[in-house]
């Protein structure tokens, strides 16, 4: 696909569109990870401001274009739960500190307008959730850890 190299605040990002960018959303790979950003409609703003502006549904960082959705970068570690697919978090079943055992719902993604439940690997505690009800994510990202 189509590959761009942005600097923005002497930080050079590659940055490759995975997708149609004429789209609402597209898939975009930043310095090897991979984010979904959504077009927003800025038409109402005033006329010096470009037509579309993207905002990031992943978190990206250091980004004048893309707003990241947290505010530290995301680190996985060998306890983490992964999205298997892209979607929405509809519901998150659990806390942080909480007791789960393996096949306990844990949070459901909407992806598609179907409602996708995703169940603990196995027992443990999770230490940290990555995701906050109604945010976008993309196949992979961290959801919780557990240990």
């Amino acid at each position: 696909m189509t590959q761009y190299h942005l600097k923005i605040k002497d930080t050079t990002y590659e940055v490759e569109l995975l997708g149609d960018p004429r789209q609402d959303e597209v898939q975009v790979k930043v310095n090897g990870e991979i984010f979904t950003v959504m077009a927003e409609d800025t038409t109402r703003m005033e006329k010096s401001t470009p037509a579309k502006t993207l905002k990031a549904k992943a978190p990206v960082t250091g980004s004048a274009s893309v707003t990241p959705a947290a505010e530290q970068p995301v680190t996985a570690g060998p306890g983490t739960i992964r999205a298997p697919l892209p979607g929405v978090i509809n519901a998150i079943k659990v806390q942080s500190g909480q007791k789960v055992k393996a096949n306990d719902e844990i949070c459901v993604i909407e992806a598609m307008k179907a409602m996708n439940v995703i169940r603990s690997q196995r027992d443990g505690t999770i230490t940290r959730i990555h995701v906050s009800l109604g945010s976008n994510i993309a196949h992979g990202a961290p959801l919780m850890d557990i240990e």
